[in-house]
């Protein structure tokens, strides 16, 4: 496909799910209890088109969203080539359900955090129907969201998926500089071993984590023990985790092969990237989990060189939901061995669905973030014609 994707659109999912190893995307209620592919708190609609709109997608029925192009939920589990991957070829789906602004609400203070639990279990609860109905495996499956009371949502909801929670909580108003100001003491006092014994004791199958944490200036604010991507702080990193499943977001190209190496999941907005190579020269094979490589991704000395490499894995890789137990059995081994994961090979092989359909969440992926990245989302159009 050419062009920028819109992020959560129905062509960046599939794209996603195609070249990366699954996808993360988000999830909004309309007016008309309609589950809708959409990040940001308002619809992005031309000038001339507000004028006696409402504000908040929340308050939009899913027909006068429709006018300017928004894709449900249903679409995207009817959609042969996302549902078939997600539910027969161990990629996974990971789902963050988004808080509706505090003026939705409309009563309370903008931090009380309890008022919009029932709006986000009766989101969780249609998720979860409608999962069921498409027969999507539960091991491919986590929902999360920036809420400090996700463990009451899902409760509420009837939610019996695994679920986890994004830290530090960014509030559900205000621009991308008041967030962070606002989520920086929860920044500062949650420590990455903090994180990693919460989302343990609340049965996560993975923990979401912040790049700020491994990574730059920021990583040296936490309390606790300093983690990091390279040396004593990735030794530490994989001491804490014990092989507890972490994945990592924003993954920029740049950061990918340092976070392959400490054994984490990026969840990535490079997933289109036409790079065929690592910074460091390796192989840039974007599929490592439900298309594995034997051994680790080879060096090559050009981008016409890796370009080759990569035409031929595709014609030659046998995806994950192809190999047999004996495969599974010795890729498992060699990754355990690898990324020092802690459970056993029986534990991590009672994971693995009939026909390769699941694979254990510790297994190192790449998952594109919205879809095939992270984008600039145009001022949407009308899809229909006007009169």
């Amino acid at each position: 496909m050419g062009g920028v994707l819109p992020e959560n659109s129905l062509a960046a999912l599939r794209e996603g799910m195609v070249k990366a190893d699954g996808i993360e995307f988000d999830l909004r209620l309309t007016k008309d209890g309609h589950v809708v592919l959409h990040h940001d708190r308002k619809p992005m609609i031309p000038k001339h088109e507000k004028a006696g709109r409402p504000t908040y997608v929340e308050d939009w029925t899913l027909d006068e969203l429709r006018e300017f192009g928004a894709e449900t939920l249903d679409e995207l589990l009817a959609d042969p080539v996302i549902s078939t991957a997600w539910r027969e070829q161990a990629k996974v789906g990971v789902i963050e359900i988004k808080r509706p602004h505090p003026r939705y609400i409309g009563r309370g203070s903008w931090n009380d955090d309890k008022r919009d639990i029932p709006h986000m279990a009766e989101l969780t609860a249609k998720v979860s129907e409608a999962l069921e109905e498409a027969e999507i495996p539960a091991q491919n499956t986590v929902l999360y969201a920036f809420h400090p009371r996700m463990q009451v949502v899902v409760k509420r909801s009837g939610w019996t998926r695994s679920w986890s929670r994004l830290t530090p909580n960014l509030p559900p108003y205000g621009s991308g500089a008041l967030q962070r100001a606002v989520a920086s003491p929860s920044f500062i006092r949650n420590s990455f071993a903090r994180l990693v014994r919460k989302q343990r004791q609340a049965g996560s199958p993975m923990m979401p984590c912040a790049l700020d944490y491994l990574h730059g200036i920021q990583h040296l604010l936490p309390l606790g023990r300093k983690v990091g991507l390279r040396g004593r702080g990735r030794e530490r990193l994989t001491s804490i985790r014990g092989g507890y499943p972490v994945y990592v977001w924003p993954a920029p190209y740049r950061m990918e092969g340092a976070l392959i190496d400490a054994g984490l999941s990026a969840i990535s907005d490079s997933v289109t990237d036409p790079h065929p190579r690592h910074v460091d020269g390796r192989l840039r094979w974007k599929r490592m989990a439900t298309a594995p490589l034997d051994g680790a991704m080879p060096r090559v000395a050009s981008d016409a060189e890796a370009e080759c490499k990569i035409k031929e894995l595709d014609k030659d890789v046998s995806p994950w939901s192809e190999l047999g137990h004996e495969d599974h059995r010795r890729l498992l081994d060699t990754w355990r061995k690898r990324w020092r994961w802690t459970r056993t090979l029986e534990d991590l092989l009672a994971d693995v669905g009939e026909g390769g359909s699941t694979m254990p969440w510790e297994a190192v992926r790449m998952v594109g973030h919205r879809g095939a990245g992270k984008t600039p989302r145009p001022v949407l159009h009308r899809t229909t014609s006007q009169t």
